[in-house]
């Protein structure tokens, strides 16, 4: 499988200026003669820790990466870290374990997380955690909170820094220069891997690299760490191990799978992804899938209780919407055809309410309110104006009668306040033309499917063996077997972290 070589952000050398560092003369790898005593293949936020603490044990270290710059998808990601018994807790009073932890995410996710992987995540989140903070990682003053849009902790420990993903990247980049300085580490950038170099008994022994010259070469080691992220910029390994279409183009153009294809090509297996979870409200660029994000029209409860309400194929609605948790929202969703619904609302909604829909700004982030007027005088397949329920339903594609009742059903509980699925909050009916609908799908951030591995991090058979040499970690893991089928705040970075670290500090095997 090629990967595109595509640059989104600047290169390594010209992000570590911007940020105070500076990677040197030694970022592209100089030769060696004998085996590295570790290969990381990505340098993101699983790659990174491993390397730092692999080469503060002394350990001689190649870090190979297709991109043009370390930090993988901490330049997209909104960096949120949850852990329990942190030094940041304690010096707000907050008394926090690590069982609290795992209890809360079997909780949230109905007991469909992988124990022992999560166990390993927990029990190593507060360590690394304050690893960060001692090394200058700030997070914002009132942190940490229990949760904001899913479900909540049963204590504060969820947390991030003002710059997102690049206050985590800032810290891991500081603490590695050192050790580039000193020849410990060295760096394989816009280089790909293109098969695992297997010895005479099945274990791994090296790589074999492509660079953009089409160079062929091979490494040498005696350990392979994969941390080269997830699929969700490959369409065809997303619906093939999760079983859905991929309709947005929203994450790292890097995420291409690679870890997958070369854990499989030794005798890995993949499992985890049954607990897809659909992330709500995307309004994409075109119906051609998977399809860049426009906007995304999220209805937060807390913070701004929904004027609309939202429909599904036939025109009727689906869930209270007004339920105060977002994973509510993606439960439903999961459950409709192609991930699909439309949110519903008249002219004079849009002229009263908060504005509802963001412009998307990358890796879940939000830049600006639009003006919807002037969607819908497009003629594309997402926003959809009728000067009757009728016609926005002919329009729209529901089926008139039946959303025409759901309509005057609406309206009646709004009158009245008693809605027959619960909701609450009514300021207005949907009564004045014109009528508008927005069609909104289902998008992605991470990848729910991860490679097999075992305690150790070993990448292992079906059979349960491991592979000689060879170990996994980060999104490479697969957030279905580190939160189940749920979304658990901050336990995608933090788990990256936490077990990148755990690798490089205790797990990696050194020669005496």
């Amino acid at each position: 499988m090629r990967i595109p070589r595509r640059t989104v952000i600047k290169s390594a050398a010209g992000l570590a200026a911007g940020l105070g560092l500076g990677l040197g003369s030694t970022a592209q790898s100089a030769p060696r003669t004998k085996p590295f005593d570790l290969i990381v293949v990505g340098g993101g936020n699983s790659g990174l820790p491993a390397v730092i603490f692999a080469a503060e044990r002394g350990a001689h270290v190649l870090i190979i990466d297709t991109a043009s710059q370390l930090g993988g998808t901490l330049y997209l990601s909104t960096g949120q870290m949850s852990a329990a018994g942190t030094k940041l807790q304690r010096s707000k009073g907050i008394v926090d374990t690590a069982q609290s932890h795992y209890d809360d995410i079997m909780r949230i996710s109905s007991n469909t997380a992988d124990p022992q992987l999560l166990r390993l995540a927990v029990d190593n989140a507060a360590p690394a955690f304050d690893w960060l903070t001692d090394h200058g990682f700030e997070t914002l003053p009132e942190h940490p909170v229990t949760g904001t849009t899913h479900e909540p902790y049963s204590q504060a420990r969820y947390a991030w820094g003002h710059q997102g993903g690049m206050s985590i990247l800032k810290v891991l980049l500081a603490e590695l220069q050192p050790h580039i300085d000193a020849g410990r580490v060295q760096l394989q950038l816009q280089t790909e891997v293109t098969r695992l170099l297997l010895a005479r008994d099945g274990s791994v022994r090296g790589v074999e690299t492509k660079n953009l010259d089409e160079k062929k070469q091979q490494f040498l080691a005696r350990s392979t760490l994969l941390t080269s992220g997830g699929y969700t910029d490959n369409r065809e390994m997303f619906e093939k191990y999760e079983g859905h279409r991929s309709y947005s183009q929203a994450t790292n153009p890097y995420s291409q799978g690679a870890g997958y294809t070369m854990g499989e090509s030794v005798g890995g297996y993949v499992r985890g992804g049954q607990n897809h979870i659909p992330l709500f409200g995307a309004v994409l660029a075109s119906d051609k899938y998977p399809s860049p994000m426009r906007m995304i029209v999220r209805n937060f409860p807390g913070d701004r209780p929904p004027w609309e309400i939202f429909v599904n194929r036939a025109g009727e609605r689906f869930l209270r919407e007004d339920i105060p948790s977002h994973t509510a929202y993606e439960y439903a969703l999961g459950k409709l055809p192609e991930e699909r619904c439309w949110v519903v609302f008249d002219d004079a909604i849009l002229g009263a309410a908060p504005p509802m829909a963001n412009i998307f700004g990358g890796g879940g982030g939000r830049s600006g309110k639009p003006d919807l007027h002037k969607f819908f005088t497009e003629k594309t397949a997402f926003f959809f104006q009728g000067d009757s329920p009728d016609e926005l339903a002919t329009r729209a594609g529901f089926d008139p009668a039946a959303f025409a009742a759901t309509i005057a059903d609406y309206n009646r509980a709004q009158v009245t306040g008693d809605d027959r699925l619960g909701r609450k909050f009514m300021p207005l009916p949907i009564a004045r033309p014109p009528f508008y609908a927005i069609r909104l799908q289902s998008w992605n951030l991470t990848a729910y499917a991860g490679l097999a591995v075992d305690e150790q991090l070993r990448v292992i058979r079906r059979n349960g063996k491991p592979i000689g040499n060879l170990y996994a970690a980060g999104e490479l893991l697969g957030m279905g077997q580190l939160m189940g089928h749920a979304i658990c705040g901050g336990m995608s970075v933090m788990p990256a972290l936490a077990l990148g670290r755990l690798f490089g500090k205790d797990i990696l095997p050194l020669r005496a």
